[in-house]
């Protein structure tokens, strides 16, 4: 597929044919031969945005990315990693950044990366793997996904750090390792452009989606809507109306369209965001200078994100990995006011704003996001033992996965969460109730696998193993595994009281 010479047009046989990563980018992304190529066929400048700002004498540049040789610049052979890796910038006094140019090392892999502001001082110097971002570190920064190119900030604001503004950041890069590959290395990054001479408005992000998705196989067109509420956007923008600068759809592979029409409090209706061909390969940043969109408390907004599953058997649900799914529109807006996150879960508001802390270390957006991802995959990896526990006739000798007991030993870990002690009770009880389908299902897998005599697991090669797990009471259990294992039923009362 595609030309890295970008000279390619429809009919023709391009110049080189093999090995070619992915459409329209250049292997190894470092040869500067391929830049000088004739584009008038194919319009590869997209990959290739210049910014003016970057070459003004007083802008310096910062170049965050893993460092080569590291531990955690060795990619995993499993199909889906986040690593992450945390950084310290200036922060003597207050700088703005005026746009950001992604560095891709490895394109085999890199499936997006995320920069995230951290309230807090971090520790740096050193990486972790985990889809979970440190605590603290939840205000977005920068986002690139596969196929983007340089962003430029309006001069009309710059993204803020330093002085009273967060120092520490967070890169997280999200890899996919389809093939299990154990000799790739990744060092991707970003290079941030920054200068001491403040523009007139911080910078901020804004959130409109779905978090809550069930994509049905074999289906040629599913659609998931939310709505960004004329409420919430009344608490969000109390202070008063904020301009829109750009939008970014994002979705994985499954997603077909993503629109986002703008209501105004009036009632007056527009589309904003028409991505009615969406690409994962090849995504759209629609810009909205120099007439930015103004946003005036009690305005709504209107998402609706298809997917085609026909390639898929199984049910496909929101989650991080690349066979999960997502529905976001990121939008750049100034004046900051913090993080605005308004989507929906399901039917249910999700109205935050970073400045609205729960408790420590808490917010009902990032545990909302934690908890729908462990309860999904719990999901996913219970569903063979599930289909034998629903069975009329049950097994004489019923078999249960231990990937299973893990995935739920999780959920237990996430429900304990120092979060359940300082939530706000509408918010949460309305999500628990949403979930209480899924935790049914995961209290029968529980009960299931209590009364397995025999637990499968599957070694590194493939090979399934038995292991015999002798019964014992929760009382009498010896090791915390143990306990887990046993206790169960007992776990899942305490937890989920209302089941």
């Amino acid at each position: 597929l595609g030309d890295p010479l970008c000279v390619w047009s429809r009919g023709d046989t391009p110049q080189e044919s093999t090995n070619i990563t992915h459409p329209g980018f250049k292997t190894p992304v470092e040869d500067h031969a391929y830049d000088q190529a004739d584009r008038t066929t194919l319009n590869c400048d997209s990959f290739f945005v210049s910014c003016r700002a970057f070459d003004d004498p007083d802008v310096q540049f910062i170049d965050l990315r893993i460092p080569n040789g590291s531990n955690e610049s060795h990619v995993p052979a499993k199909e889906t990693t986040y690593m992450n890796w945390n950084f310290e910038l200036p922060g003597d006094r207050e700088y703005h950044i005026v746009g950001f140019d992604p560095i891709l090392d490895n394109l085999n892999i890199i499936h997006h990366f995320a920069l995230t502001a951290c309230q807090n001082r971090i520790p740096t110097g050193r990486g972790y793997e985990s889809f979970n971002l440190y605590p603290g570190c939840e205000s977005t920064v920068y986002i690139w996904s596969f196929g983007l190119g340089a962003e430029c900030i309006p001069e009309q604001a710059g993204v803020a750090f330093g002085g009273s503004e967060p120092r520490f950041v967070q890169l997280q890069l999200h890899w996919t390792n389809t093939q299990l590959r154990q000799d790739y290395i990744d060092t991707s990054g970003v290079r941030i452009y920054y200068t001491s001479k403040l523009r007139p408005n911080r910078m901020g992000t804004f959130w409109l989606g779905q978090q809550n998705l069930e994509i049905p196989p074999q289906q040629a067109s599913t659609i998931s809507a939310s709505t960004c509420s004329a409420q919430c956007t009344r608490t969000l923008l109390d202070q008063g109306p904020v301009y829109f600068t750009s939008a970014f759809p994002h979705m994985h592979f499954l997603g077909k369209s993503l629109l986002v029409d703008h209501q105004s409090a009036q009632g007056h209706r527009k589309r904003i965001l028409d991505d009615k061909v969406y690409n994962y390969n090849s995504p759209t940043v629609y810009d909205y200078g120099p007439n930015f969109i103004q946003v005036n408390p009690g305005d709504a907004f209107h998402t609706s994100c298809e997917y085609n599953s026909v390639g898929k058997n199984t049910t496909t649900r929101w989650g991080f990995g690349s066979n999960e799914e997502m529905c976001y529109a990121f939008v750049r807006y100034f004046p900051k006011r913090g993080e605005l996150v308004c989507t929906q879960f399901s039917n249910f508001d999700i109205c935050y704003s970073q400045s609205y802390v729960e408790g420590p270390r808490c917010s009902f957006f990032a545990y909302n996001e934690n908890i729908t991802q462990t309860v999904n995959r719990a999901i996913g990896e219970c569903q063979n033992v599930l289909t034998e526990a629903q069975r009329p006739t049950p097994p004489t000798e019923p078999v249960c996965s231990a990937t299973c007991l893990e995935q739920i030993d999780r959920v237990l870990q996430a429900y304990r969460s120092p979060c359940q002690q300082t939530r706000h009770k509408t918010e949460w009880e309305a999500l628990d109730a949403l979930l209480q389908p899924r935790l049914h299902a995961l209290q029968t897998a529980h009960a299931h696998c209590t009364n397995a005599g025999t637990v499968v697991t599957v070694s590194a090669t493939g090979d399934p193993q038995l292991e015999e797990r002798s019964s014992a009471s929760c009382s009498t259990a010896t090791s915390l595994t143990n306990a887990i294992l046993i206790c169960i039923p007992l776990l899942v009362q305490i937890v989920f009281p209302s089941i």
